[in-house]
């Protein structure tokens, strides 16, 4: 049987963080973790690079991993990106940053954790517009570049991130194995609107869009 994983909040600085993963679990302090945010945000000095939304998430190791929506602080430009960040007894540490998203004004988080099992937390999100108009991105922790795995699966999908139809997980006994989201009509694959679900493959990279839930093993 299968079951939705949804990201289980830890309120941070200024934002709510997700702590999920292939059974490990945040386990550090909700103090710890605000204050790895807080020690990464500190790290953004010019004003042209506001750090708004951090999400964190504890490997077992005890490694916290920030997630940063870094948003325009110039006037009149509307654009983010991700950053993704370690820390430790030293200076945080950035592994890696998404491309800038034109016309973003901030990225969200539905889950962040290690859901491809990779030892890495992985952003199950969405990215929001000055309008407030959003769409769902799925971005795999890497070191260098974070790249949007949903974009490349589901090309030419309307996926959803509203709140009554968003994304989530789906897991089985051994963890992860799908996201599912839903696709308004017109759908590429003919089919009626509605859930779609894509598989976690090796290497971050996600599976087409099918109609029927997969069987997690």
């Amino acid at each position: 049987m299968t079951r939705r994983w949804w990201m289980t909040p830890l309120v941070l600085v200024s934002a709510h963080a997700g702590c999920a993963g292939r059974g490990n679990g945040d386990s550090r302090t909700p103090d710890a973790a605000e204050r790895a945010a807080n020690q990464v945000r500190a790290t953004y000095a010019s004003p042209d690079a506001v750090p708004a939304a951090a999400y964190t998430w504890t490997s077992a190791g005890g490694t916290i991993y920030v997630l940063v929506s870094v948003e325009s602080g110039i006037e009149g430009v509307i654009q983010a990106r991700a950053d993704l960040w370690t820390t430790g007894p030293g200076s945080p540490t950035r592994l890696a940053r998404s491309d800038v998203m034109p016309s973003a004004s901030t990225i969200g988080a539905f889950a962040f954790g290690d859901l491809t099992g990779d030892g890495l937390p992985d952003l199950l999100g969405y990215v929001a517009d000055s309008a407030g108009t959003a769409y769902p991105i799925f971005l795999p922790g890497a070191r260098g570049m974070l790249i949007d795995e949903l974009e490349a699966a589901a090309g030419g999908y309307r996926l959803s991130a509203e709140t009554e139809s968003a994304p989530s997980v789906v897991t089985g006994p051994r963890g992860p194995c799908a996201l599912e989201l839903w696709a308004e009509a017109p759908v590429p694959d003919s089919q009626p609107a509605g859930w779609r679900y894509l598989a976690l493959l090796a290497g971050g990279r996600l599976g087409p869009p099918t109609t029927a839930a997969p069987a997690c093993r």
